[in-house]
């Protein structure tokens, strides 16, 4: 706005005349209407007089001020996204193998170990224990499937029917969502905020308040304050590691957590022959290095900007449980 119509709206956000606003300032109504037109400009005096009457700044009258909000108010990036249904398919497929992979994995301990508590001189109460606990395991990983396949489900046709609008400033994201150019949706996240970042394929997904959103990494900028976040913030990011370190990580993380079942049929073996079953429980101690294998990559993983806190958690409670069984020998 120029500055006649500045003084114009703020007299008008006043209820005064011209003539009014003449007599507060001690000129007449034609230089008020001057001033307004832009025909004319006010001394500094006058701009004075009117910063007073008007109680705002000389900036705001000047218009300065409405112009530092406005590039203040300039998104950095910006970006506008639809999703067809052949496209929302792509992400499902690509989502369903990481979600299958955890309770695939469980049913396969489930099994082995209930094999290796059968073979082992154990109480009855401890194989229907552990069993239980596994079983659930199963079971709740199972129904996690089936809540996540219905969700999406109900979801595919809203995403569909939606367009997707991200303006990215210095701090934060804002997220407008139209259905049928009607604004549905209004989110404001801060990056501090985003709970995570995951790269799966061709898109990104980051999260906050437990709300998930689809960006397509083929329309980020080369230096998108997308990556910019997940590089300054690795603890928060899922990163797409190279298939052989995927493969190392599955394969201490597997042995972690069977190891501790396959130490209590080699104590069974070992007591067999001397009937010593407490005495032998040192066994454990020597399946510690697996454990910290995985506990050490898992590090390794994290220092390198990947996540897999899994194999450091697994690592860290297997070894843990080790040391303790191992250490029955001198308890007992």
């Amino acid at each position: 706005m120029s500055l006649g119509e500045n003084i114009q709206k703020y007299r008008k956000n006043l209820g005064m005349s011209q003539e009014e606003l003449g007599q507060k300032l001690l000129v007449s109504r034609q230089t008020i209407s001057l001033w307004e037109k832009d025909q004319t400009a006010p001394t500094i005096d006058n701009l004075m007089r009117l910063k007073e009457v008007f109680g705002v700044s000389v900036d705001e009258i000047l218009g300065f001020e409405n112009k530092i909000q406005s590039e203040e108010n300039k998104p950095n990036e910006y970006y506008k996204f639809n999703f067809s249904e052949a496209e929302l398919n792509q992400i499902h497929r690509s989502q369903r193998i990481a979600i299958y992979k955890r309770p695939i994995i469980f049913g396969l301990i489930f099994v082995l170990a209930i094999i290796s508590l059968i073979v082992s001189p154990v109480s009855d109460i401890i194989i229907g224990i552990t069993f239980s606990m596994l079983f659930f395991c199963v079971v709740f990983h199972i129904k996690g499937i089936f809540a996540y396949n219905k969700a999406w489900k109900n979801s595919v046709k809203k995403v569909c029917e939606s367009t997707y609008e991200y303006k990215v400033f210095e701090d934060h994201i804002l997220i407008n969502i139209y259905r049928s150019n009607e604004k549905v949706r209004s989110s404001k996240c801060y990056f501090s905020d985003i709970e995570r970042i995951q790269q799966l394929d061709r898109w990104l997904f980051f999260q906050f308040g437990g709300q998930s959103f689809i960006v397509r990494k083929s329309n980020l900028k080369e230096n998108s304050a997308f990556y910019s976040f997940m590089y300054k913030n690795p603890s928060k990011t899922i990163e797409t590691i190279p298939d052989k370190w995927r493969v190392i990580s599955i394969i201490l993380f597997v042995a972690s957590l069977l190891s501790i079942f396959v130490a209590m049929p080699l104590v069974g073996m070992v007591s067999g022959t001397n009937g010593l079953f407490i005495e032998n429980m040192w066994i454990f101690f020597l399946l510690t290095p697996i454990p910290i294998a995985s506990t050490v990559f898992g590090f390794v993983l994290k220092s390198k900007g990947y996540k897999y806190k899994k194999n450091i958690i697994a690592g860290i409670i297997i070894t843990i449980l080790l040391c303790i069984y191992g250490s029955f020998i001198f308890m007992f």
